[in-house]
């Protein structure tokens, strides 16, 4: 294939249908399972979502710490060659080939700065070469180790500092053993995983220096789908908007603007309910580039069904080419052990990855919490929860929906829908007032006035709503707001 059929080639590649992405983090390659083969390991979490609306696999490569009981470190089968078990060498091959078998694309999956090993993860101390052996190379230092839930630095503090050549070079060595040692469609990089690259400080000036590791893994990834005489693509997973990546280090608009990635996956998915996603849609459909946000299945607010049916409509109206599935495997689901739910938890997938089958299923779309998402608040679009409403001030809201209500009642399927709040701390006797796009609303309940509301349909728009709340006849202190979320269901 010559260069220009290449580059036609590249660009029906981009753009082929994605419904799902489905990331695989490659943890189960340490199980039991594992150790006894390449079916055993395959059955654990690739065939089952065989037949469902996946059509695409992120499959991470690269933990620069993981490890299994006994196992070499995942890293070394790369870059020393050493077997990862006695049954499997390397678990990348047997996901290629049986994605190749079955018609799935699929990609590696390289995770940019896994810090896992700063908060203990899998064991208390260092073990990827360049970490052990340059310690000075880091973001912060050991003595950084501490609560990652009141410590941002006990997070990043085993990151290392891309402001150093060395670092880079280890990654484009990544970028480029890839490309090279596998029979894969793609590379992602993975840039939220986790969102720091440099000294506090420092993104802003090192903003080139990523920029032009982009273009080197363009120019890695280029040479090698011309050895092979068909496309390999590059993607990149960034954090949600323009800002919280210029925020950690990363142009995405000079990457999109010089033709150097061809998927852009956005987002941590802790705020897939409320991140304005369309701004990173419209800027990579600007240049030619899908774009599909993620969705965090492990995340608080996605503990349901209803809340991932409500993530996916809002991602979807929002006009993204598909959607992003994060740690599906650690959604709340019956599951057969560890990061493996049983075969029925998958169907869930066929609603996500339909628009017209998630258009009249229940949802439940909610503002989201920052619980749960401190670690990561730099790389997010602000959480408005929890909030405080008292006798003096009211407090505003945006709830996005991204299901048409008003038609759904107008065609007879909508059945109810109800805005639903957890007010902490309010008084006795006290009321709550609540207005959705100016209008107030009425207890759904007498006998429980401030915790749900009836909404009529005709007040409900398509996208962003405009939620107002104060509090009468609060005696003591303020209210907090922990929970806000509109529970819409429909007849059958």
């Amino acid at each position: 294939m010559t260069g220009p059929d290449l580059r036609y080639a590249r660009r029906d590649a981009a753009w082929r249908r994605r419904r799902i992405i489905l990331d695989d983090d490659g943890d189960l390659c340490f199980s039991d399972d594992a150790r006894r083969g390449p079916e055993p390991f395959l059955e654990q979490r690739f065939y089952p979502v065989l037949g469902r609306p996946v059509d695409s696999i992120a499959w991470c490569i690269m933990w620069g710490i993981a490890v299994g009981r006994g196992e070499t470190p995942y890293w070394r089968t790369q870059q020393r060659g050493e077997p990862l078990n006695d049954a499997i060498a390397d678990p990348t091959p047997v996901m290629a080939e049986a994605a190749r078998s079955k018609g799935l694309e699929i990609f590696g999956s390289i995770r940019m700065n896994d810090t896992h090993d700063a908060f203990g993860k899998p064991h208390r101390r260092l073990d990827y070469h360049l970490k052990v052996d340059h310690p000075e190379w880091l973001i912060g230092h050991e003595g950084m180790r501490d609560d990652i839930m009141i410590s941002a630095p006990a997070l990043y503090w085993s990151g290392l500092d891309y402001a150093v050549p060395e670092v880079r070079d280890d990654r484009l060595w990544w970028i480029r053993n890839t490309a090279e040692s596998y029979d894969l469609d793609g590379i992602d990089l993975n840039f939220f995983r986790m969102p720091y690259y440099f000294k506090p400080g420092a993104e802003r000036d090192g903003i080139p220096l990523m920029t032009d590791l982009v273009r080197n893994a363009r120019r890695i990834v280029d040479d090698a789908a011309a050895r092979r005489g068909r496309p390999m693509l590059l993607g990149v997973r960034t954090p949600g908007t323009v800002e919280t990546c210029m925020t950690i280090g990363l142009d995405v608009e000079t990457w999109l603007k010089e033709g150097l990635v061809d998927r852009l996956l956005i987002g941590g998915g802790y705020m897939p309910l409320t991140s304005p996603a369309e701004e990173l849609v419209r800027l990579g459909h600007q240049y030619d580039v899908p774009v599909y946000p993620c969705i965090n299945c492990g995340a608080p607010t996605q503990g349901t069904g209803d809340e991932l049916r409500a993530a996916a409509s809002n991602i979807l109206w929002a006009g993204a080419d598909g959607i992003y599935l994060w740690n599906y495997q650690y959604s709340s689901v019956e599951t057969l052990g560890y990061g493996r739910p049983v075969d029925e938890a998958y169907e869930m997938l066929d609603q996500l990855g339909s628009a017209s089958a998630l258009r009249y299923a229940d949802k439940s779309f909610s503002i989201e919490h920052r619980v749960g998402v401190e670690s990561y608040v730099r790389a997010c679009h602000p959480a408005q929860l929890p909030a405080r409403v008292d006798g003096f001030s009211e407090v505003s809201l945006r709830l996005r929906v991204g299901d048409d209500v008003r038609a759904a009642d107008d065609v007879g399927r909508l059945e109810d829908a109800t805005l639903r709040l957890d007010p902490y701390g309010i008084s006795p006797g006290a009321r709550l007032r609540v207005e959705m796009n100016g209008r107030p609303l009425a207890p759904a309940d007498p006998n429980s006035p401030n915790t749900a509301f009836a909404v009529p349909s005709s007040e409900v728009v398509r996208g962003d709503n405009a939620l107002r709340v104060g509090v009468t006849g609060q005696t003591v202190g303020s209210v907090l707001l922990r929970e806000v979320a509109l529970d819409v269901v429909y007849r059958r």
